[in-house]
């Protein structure tokens, strides 16, 4: 459960809370709060323990969320445009489309970020930095790679099924067993496209 006195200063807003962030000693604990619909817009969420949070509908937008903890987090519709997610822990988060829009991730710094097993269908990952980030058994259904950065990128067991990977660079990505029925491929860089899985 989340610190009651780390909950109260955030609702205080971003300012106060990064003004707190610069003196506090201690990691944030914000696991299994109720933020949705909050404007975090650039707040410093750097090492939090958000760990089933509600942070649907929230602006997350050029936070830094790195070295997060976002396991099992509900994402849904959450702005995180421009966020710093490098090595964030969104193990089973939900990024998944709910009636007419997505999360929104696009330019997201993902570096070493740990995705497996999260549900990223429809997202949009756009010009997105995924370098080295697990992925692994993650549903990426129709989610929008456009120009993203996958290189070293763990895609073991991904369901890539129709995703956007338009210009992406897929360069030494391990797509073993990865589908991409479907998927729109054109201008994206393959190590040995010869084996992908793009037909059902």
């Amino acid at each position: 459960m989340a610190k009651e006195e780390h909950l109260a200063m955030l609702q205080q807003g971003v300012k106060a809370w990064n003004d707190w962030r610069a003196k506090a000693s201690e990691w944030p604990d914000l696991s299994g709060a109720s933020l949705a619909e909050m404007n975090l817009t650039k707040a410093d969420l750097f090492r939090a323990n958000l760990n089933k949070a509600d942070l649907s509908h929230a602006n997350l937008a050029g936070c830094n969320l790195s070295g997060a903890n976002l396991s099992e987090a509900n994402l849904t519709q959450a702005n995180l445009s421009k966020a710093d997610l490098s090595e964030a822990n969104l193990s089973e988060s939900y990024l998944a489309k709910t009636n007419l829009t997505s999360a929104n991730l696009s330019e997201a710094n993902l570096t070493k970020a740990y995705l497996i097993e999260s549900y990223l269908s429809e997202a949009n990952l756009s010009e997105a930095n995924l370098f080295r980030a697990n992925l692994y058994e993650s549903d990426l259904f129709r989610a929008n790679l456009t120009g993203a950065n996958l290189f070293k990128c763990n895609l073991t067991e991904t369901n890539l099924i129709e995703a956007y990977l338009t210009g992406a660079c897929l360069y030494k990505a391990n797509l073993a067993d990865a589908d991409l029925t479907g998927s729109k491929l054109e201008g994206a860089f393959f190590e040995n496209p010869s084996l992908l899985k793009t037909e059902a």
